[in-house]
């Protein structure tokens, strides 16, 4: 997993969001990368990583999306 945030680290340096512009790429990994604490991974380690992951979490459709109760 390190390898992973240490792939997204990098290329949020280069740009706002993964795919340049806000895209399907960042709506499909925010949940993924909201399960940090489960991967046992600081996003302090990842700056830019973390950057993103607030930026992400501050919009209000992710907001209601992630408050959507699990299934059964």
């Amino acid at each position: 997993m390190a390898r992973l945030y240490g792939v997204m680290d990098r290329r949020l340096a280069e740009q706002e969001f993964l795919a340049g512009d806000y895209s399907i790429a960042d709506i499909a990994t925010y949940p993924w990368v909201a399960r940090h604490e489960r991967h046992q991974t600081r996003l302090e380690d990842f700056p830019h990583v973390k950057r993103w992951f607030d930026s992400i979490g501050a919009r209000p459709a992710v907001q209601r999306g992630m408050a959507v109760p699990k299934a059964g």
